[in-house]
C-alpha cells in the first residue's frame, strides 16, 4: 500500500514539476530476472523510471545515506530499495541483490556509483556486469537525458537487453576480462541512449 501511494504521488510530481518523456519501455523483460543499469544524474531519476514501470516490481540498490533516518529507512524499504555502502565492498548489499535475481526480480543499479559520474569522466564500475554474468541474467541499459529543472523536459530511454551468453566461460567461472568487456559495452549503450536525438 505504501509503495502504491508513493508511486502515485511521484508520478504526479514527474508530470507536474518535470516534463518526463519515456521511450523503449517495451524492452524491459515481462518476466524473469534482469539488471537495469543507467546513468545517474539526479535524485529523482530512479523514481522517474520506476513510476512508469507499471506491470513489474523493481528493487533498487540505493546509497546507504538515504536509510539513515527512521523515516527514510521506513519509506525506501517499503518501496523496494535496499542500502549499499559505496566503496566499501558491501557484501550484504550484494547478497540482497543476488537474492532478488534468484527470485526472478528486476534490479536497478547505477554503475557510476555517484551522480553525474560519466559527465565527470568516470567509468562504470564492474559490479553490475559481474552479477549479470554470475547469475546469467540480461542487462537492460537505460539513460536519463535533459534537465531536472521545473517544467524542463526529461527523457527516460530504455535500450534493448544485452544478452550475457557471449560473456560466459566454458568452465562456469566468471572471467574478469569478460566482465570488463561487458561493462564497456554497457557504458557505450547507455551513452548512446543518453545522447540520442
Amino acid at each position: 500500500m505504501v509503495r502504491k501511494i508513493f508511486i502515485v504521488i511521484c508520478y504526479i510530481i514527474s508530470h507536474c514539476f518535470y516534463r518526463v518523456r519515456t521511450e523503449g519501455y517495451e524492452n524491459i523483460p515481462k518476466d524473469g530476472a534482469a539488471i537495469i543499469c543507467g546513468n545517474h544524474v539526479h535524485l529523482f531519476d530512479a523514481i522517474s523510471f520506476v513510476v512508469h514501470l507499471k506491470k513489474r516490481m523493481i528493487y533498487v540498490m540505493a546509497k546507504a545515506e538515504l536509510f539513515e533516518s527512521k523515516f527514510g529507512n521506513w519509506l525506501f524499504t517499503h518501496v523496494g530499495a535496499f542500502p549499499v555502502s559505496r566503496g566499501k565492498g558491501d557484501v550484504a548489499a550484494v547478497n540482497t541483490a543476488i537474492h532478488h535475481l534468484e527470485q526472478g526480480d528486476l534490479l536497478l543499479i547505477f554503475p557510476e556509483g555517484t551522480r553525474n559520474g560519466l559527465a565527470k569522466g568516470q567509468k562504470f564500475k564492474k559490479g553490475a556486469a559481474y552479477m549479470a554474468i554470475q547469475n546469467k541474467v540480461p542487462i537492460v541499459p537505460i539513460a536519463f537525458a535533459g534537465s531536472f529543472k521545473f517544467m524542463h523536459k526529461v527523457f527516460v530511454r530504455v535500450g534493448k537487453p544485452i544478452d550475457v551468453t557471449p560473456y560466459l566461460s566454458d568452465d562456469g567461472e566468471v572471467d574478469v576480462k569478460k566482465v570488463i568487456e561487458l561493462t564497456k559495452v554497457l557504458q557505450e549503450e547507455v551513452i548512446k541512449l543518453r545522447d540520442a536525438n
